[in-house]
């Protein structure tokens, strides 16, 4: 029998912010030659929210974990020991969003700050090095943030693209706990599908391309086959190194890329759809922040429940994925 992998760690608190302004499908409608049946019909997005002008992404970072703080009042943070942000779209190349959260908070020149580039699978690579940190000893308790300001980098002209992605940011505080869970924790990468998604940077060619526009490129079709295609080997990596099968699994959070690929992805499972969370019709494709716009409201609103297992999985531009299974307590 394998052995079962798990951490000494708890998803202790959530949070989660979305911009208030909105860009929905009528809005599109005026720009380009679209409409709100092709958009809702080809992705189940209605509405995306957008930065405001002097708004970044260590903005969405903040207001997220001062929802955080507010829903969690016994939560002190100065008691992190550790800050792991994923994002696409930092304000700068340095300093690291992490470092300016440590500033913003004041907290010790003591606490880590760490920044990782895994696009849409942040979230869960996000507690997945928590776990490694909290399990090791080395710490107690991690913030694992996610922000993304991803309209600032579409294509606007670009109907394919446009239509899909919105901004917003999630936080979770992990910490020990004495019975794990978090279980399953697994990640791999797939780097000669990186063509199929991509952001150019100071480089400016990819696979025989120049892109001096730094905007984000998707071929949507090859994304869509590469994750129908892989996604469920990981999902049962996540389970097998879990000790678990999808009976044990009460709900799926999938990184909410598309509604149509994630209906696909449940079949190939399978899964139920009704038990699968999602925050794509709100809110877009939030690349990282995906899983925690979706996971938050289920848990505010009690359909997540104590004792409850899900199973989490994130994957995107890189290729990359990244999963694990939460024990919720």
């Amino acid at each position: 029998m394998p052995t079962v992998v798990s951490a000494p760690a708890r998803i202790a608190a959530l949070g989660i912010y979305a911009p208030e302004a909105v860009l929905t499908n009528a809005d599109f409608e005026r720009r380009l030659d679209t409409s709100d049946e092709w958009i809702v019909k080809r992705t189940g997005i209605r509405r995306r929210h957008v930065v405001a002008e002097r708004q970044h992404t260590s903005d969405l970072a903040i207001a997220a974990i001062d929802d955080l703080l507010a829903h969690h009042p016994k939560v002190a943070i100065a008691d992190v020991d550790y800050l792991i942000v994923g994002s696409s779209t930092p304000d700068y190349a340095y300093p690291s969003v992490s470092a300016m959260l440590q500033a913003h908070y004041g907290l010790p020149k003591t606490v880590g700050a760490l920044d990782i580039s895994t696009a849409c699978a942040g979230f869960a690579y996000g507690i997945n090095l928590a776990c490694g940190l909290i399990g090791t000893g080395q710490v107690r308790r991690v913030l694992v943030v996610v922000a993304d300001a991803l309209t600032r980098s579409v294509d606007y002209t670009d109907r394919s693209t446009a239509v899909l992605f919105g901004d917003g940011g999630g936080a979770a505080l992990i910490e020990y706990s004495a019975k794990p869970a978090i279980f399953g924790m697994d990640a791999g990468a797939d780097g000669n599908g990186g063509k199929f998604l991509y952001r150019t940077g100071l480089r400016t060619d990819i696979n025989g391309t120049v892109d001096s526009t730094r905007l984000l490129r998707q071929e949507g079709s090859s994304v869509y086959r590469w994750v129908l295609e892989n996604v469920p080997h990981a999902v049962e990596r996540i389970l097998q190194r879990a000790g678990m099968s999808l009976d044990d699994i009460d709900w799926f959070v999938p990184h909410s890329a598309n509604m149509r690929m994630i209906e696909a992805l449940d079949k190939r499972l399978p899964f139920p759809f009704e038990r699968t969370l999602l925050s794509v019709e709100e809110y877009g494709n939030t690349s990282a922040v995906s899983i925690p716009l979706a996971l938050v409201p289920a848990v505010r609103d009690g359909r997540v429940r104590a004792g409850q297992r899900l199973l989490l999985m994130g994957f995107g531009g890189g290729l990359v994925m990244a999963g694990n299974v939460i024990e919720w307590r």
